[in-house]
C-alpha cells in the first residue's frame, strides 16, 4: 500500500514537471510567433513595394510584346 502511494506521488510529480515544461515551451512558441508575424508583415510590405515599382515596367513590356505579336 505504501509503495502504491509512493508510486502515485512520483507519477503526479512527473506529470507536474511535464506540465511545467509544456507551459514554458508554449510561452517560447508564442514569443517566436510574434517574431514570425513581424517578418511576414515585412515581407508582404516588400512584395507590395516591388509590385508597385515593377508594374509600369511590366505593363510597358507587355505592350511591346503585343505590338511585336501584331506585326508578325
Amino acid at each position: 500500500m505504501l509503495n502504491e502511494i509512493r508510486g502515485m506521488i512520483a507519477t503526479v510529480q512527473k506529470i507536474q514537471g511535464q506540465f511545467s515544461q509544456l507551459r514554458d515551451n508554449i510561452q517560447q512558441l508564442q514569443q517566436s510567433m510574434t517574431g514570425v508575424n513581424d517578418f511576414i508583415a515585412d515581407v508582404n510590405k516588400d512584395i507590395a513595394k516591388w509590385q508597385f515599382k515593377s508594374q509600369p515596367r511590366l505593363t510597358r513590356l507587355q505592350e511591346i510584346i503585343d505590338r511585336l505579336d501584331n506585326n508578325k
